[in-house]
């Protein structure tokens, strides 16, 4: 019986991800990433040039993955509050999901070179762009796109980070109803 090679840089991802939710960047040195990976330190640098170097590609492709499903949506001809509704549900989902990968991007706090940061912000951006859009077709409040993604992400990362510490009971997905409804209080015209 053939057994398949195990994926080595997939298993130093996993191991730095689940490092830096359960214990912040400080907890995932290369020896506890290689620990936990099961690994030698040398075999860290095999694969990856450095301890910021893993950091940013396990980043990036745990962004990639959310941002894949957020770009059809901001494109979707459906109304603002939906798309907003939507947004928020596949963020849960994906925190439901991969609780760590989640924590790893929007609740840990990481020094991102400029390049990561150009990966990491689309998702603002996305957002932001589709926030604009409704502004002009006047489907919401005329706001900062920036202060309009501040009371969104503020409203909607809350969840998580208070099922993260134990005040709150999962699933995410729960409060999907109840969130929609106070980001759209937030953002809806005045006359709404």
């Amino acid at each position: 019986m053939h057994t398949r090679r195990k994926n080595r840089k997939d298993e130093l991802i996993a191991a730095t991800v689940r490092l830096v939710a359960n214990g912040g960047t400080g907890a995932a040195t290369i020896r506890a990433i290689a620990h936990e990976a099961g690994v030698t330190d040398a075999a860290v640098y095999r694969h990856y040039r450095s301890k910021e170097d893993l950091y940013r590609r396990a980043y990036a492709r745990i962004a990639e993955q959310m941002i894949r499903e957020k770009e059809q949506l901001v494109s979707s001809p459906a109304p603002i509050r939906q798309r907003l509704h939507e947004w928020i549900r596949l963020s849960y989902a994906y925190f439901d999901n991969y609780p760590e990968g989640f924590t790893y991007v929007f609740l840990t706090p990481h020094t991102r070179p400029t390049a990561e940061r150009d990966t990491v912000t689309r998702q603002g951006q996305l957002f932001m762009g589709m926030i604009r859009r409704a502004q002009e077709a006047g489907d919401i409040r005329p706001l900062a796109a920036q202060l309009a993604l501040s009371r969104f992400v503020g409203l909607m990362l809350n969840v998580p980070r208070l099922i993260n510490a134990g005040m709150l009971d999962g699933p995410a997905s729960a409060y999907t109803e109840e969130v929609s409804t106070a980001v759209w209080q937030t953002l809806r015209p005045d006359d709404a």
